[in-house]
């Protein structure tokens, strides 16, 4: 016969559990005061960094400018296309000065499309009676044109009769360089009669000319369009006509 036992009391020995000194209350609440300025630090360093890349960038810019300028001076051509170059890829809107040596450089180089797109932008911001002559000029003595070979080799490009003017003359030489080596050119020619690949055509000013061959294919396909001459952007001053003083 079991006998039931009789029932003690559990007892639990008592917390020990002592307050925290005010000095670790007080360092707790420090570190979570300072937590979100913790925080934030990272995007104050990037914005400091941003305000450093600017200043570098206009730092930069300033140092091109002046390199463009003394380049021009000397009428080192390649070097000032060079540094236009790497100035265009700083992102900034270039002023007038800039844009009149990338077209100076252009020019020289052979390049009539880039000096004429400069140019074009630099009339925007200050419309000279050199500028605006320019254009003109190229208006009324050039033509675009598009010659494309496939494959590109073993093609060329001839003048009928190379231009007297030594620019104009830059510019064929160029052309017939582009054409030969990568058997395309897009750009401005001199007006003109000229052969590509075998093909014969004219270059007039206000007309666009598109020339596509692939010898192989014994095929030969040749686009003239009719266009008119680029407009002269030059709301911000009056237009000038060629002979005008301004």
């Amino acid at each position: 016969m079991s006998r039931a036992l009789p029932e003690s009391p559990v007892t639990f020995p008592k917390s020990r559990v002592r307050p925290l000194p005010l000095v670790v209350l007080f360092a707790c609440a420090l570190v979570a005061w300072a937590a979100p300025a913790v925080a934030a630090e990272p995007k104050a360093d990037a914005k400091d960094k941003s305000g450093a890349n600017a200043e570098v960038s206009d730092a930069e810019h300033v140092r091109l400018s002046s390199e463009i300028k003394q380049l021009a001076t000397r009428q080192a051509w390649a070097g000032v296309e060079k540094k236009y170059e790497e100035l265009e890829k700083l992102g900034f809107d270039l002023d007038f000065d800039d844009l009149l040596h990338g077209a100076y450089a252009a020019r020289a180089l052979g390049d009539a499309q880039s000096a004429y797109d400069r140019l074009q932008i630099a009339a925007k911001l200050k419309g000279t009676k050199e500028v605006v002559d320019w254009l003109y000029a190229i208006d009324t003595d050039y033509g675009r044109v598009e010659l494309i070979a496939t494959p590109p080799r073993g093609i060329t490009l001839e003048a009928e009769l190379m231009p007297f003017d030594p620019d104009q003359r830059t510019c064929v030489t160029t052309a017939i360089s582009d054409v030969t080596h990568d058997g395309e050119f897009l750009g401005l020619l001199p007006k003109g009669k000229y052969m590509f690949a075998g093909t014969a055509f004219e270059v007039q000013p206000g007309i666009a000319v598109r020339i596509e061959v692939a010898p192989r294919m014994k095929k030969t396909t040749g686009e003239v369009v009719n266009v008119s001459a680029t407009p002269i952007d030059t709301s911000a001053t009056p237009p000038i006509q060629p002979g005008d003083v301004h």
